[in-house]
């Protein structure tokens, strides 16, 4: 048999990948096979739409979650922007889209389960990595597609899995930061190391554009986000340089605040504290190690 030499090239890209919370619920509750693919039709289109509006590409579509990518086969300016931008108008979205399916007798059964959990109909979590690619039509003499491979992909879906740990709906690598241009508000999340890598890298929360939002994707005010954030990073400083003690008191000062902006971060840092109040290491270099894939 002929071996087929398909044309394959390096570029640096960001890679998206989005997962849909909560989709076994979703699978029970539909009921009929039908009313299922219809649902997720509704919301892949839009989603979808938002990717190739933002000069993405979608790759694929595996189960329930998307896979995007920019800057490849055509160059793309700005593509880090244009990535991050189309993550947080699909979070933007989700409003409108989970208005529209609750109107629909069709998902009746899903939009019954949901209020009966206390959850959206639709949720997503998102992760955004950037790095160098192979790119190029890849596969069989019968079968081929233009796609991308690589560690930079593998640490996007890793990234994607880390939403539900960190409570957070966009998560992305200081690979992605470091290429931004635009205004966005910006939470560091952690330093780690994610299961399969040893290089450490930092964990950052998009929650919203850094621009004037008729319905911001967080439930507080601008200025209580911004001050929140702001002690938030001084409890990050005091924790990276080992300063337990005084972390602990700032992370739990942060945690009993009524409109706090992620209900996870704090209690984990808080348990962290402790640990090495109780345990203190011989040295601290503020990476922690993730076992699991989210």
């Amino acid at each position: 048999m002929e071996t087929i030499f398909y044309k394959v090239s390096k570029k640096r890209s960001p890679h998206l990948f989005s997962d849909l919370r909560n989709f076994t619920g979703i699978s029970e509750a539909a009921g009929e096979p039908k009313h299922l693919i219809h649902l997720m039709n509704a919301y892949m289109d839009p989603m979808s739409q938002i990717i190739i509006h933002q000069g993405g590409t979608v790759d694929k579509f595996i189960g329930d979650a998307i896979m995007a990518y920019w800057n490849a086969p055509i160059s793309t300016p700005n593509h880090a922007d244009k990535a991050v931008t189309a993550a947080l108008q699909q979070l933007h979205h989700l409003k409108a889209l989970n208005a529209t399916i609750r109107t629909n007798p069709e998902f009746e059964t899903i939009t019954a389960m949901a209020d009966q959990k206390g959850v959206p109909i639709i949720d997503i979590g998102i992760g955004i990595n950037t790095g160098v690619a192979i790119v190029g039509e890849m596969g069989t003499s019968n079968r081929s597609d233009y796609t991308v491979i690589g560690d930079p992909i593998n640490l996007g879906s890793r990234l994607e899995s880390l939403c539900k740990y960190y409570h957070s709906h966009l998560t992305i690598s200081h690979f992605t930061k470091n290429k931004l241009k635009g205004a966005y508000l910006f939470r560091f999340l952690d330093l780690v190391t994610v299961k399969g890598k040893h290089e450490p890298i930092e964990v950052w929360q998009i929650h919203d554009f850094d621009t004037l939002q008729t319905e911001p994707l967080y439930a507080t005010s601008y200025e209580e986000l911004q001050e929140e954030l702001r002690l938030h990073h001084e409890a990050i400083e005091l924790y990276r340089k080992a300063d337990f003690t005084e972390a602990l008191k700032c992370f739990e000062a942060l945690n009993r605040r009524e409109n706090k902006t992620n209900e996870a971060i704090y209690p984990l840092y808080i348990e962290r504290c402790l640990h090495y109040i109780a345990f203190p290491p011989s040295s601290f270099n503020g990476v922690f190690v993730h076992t699991t894939k989210g």
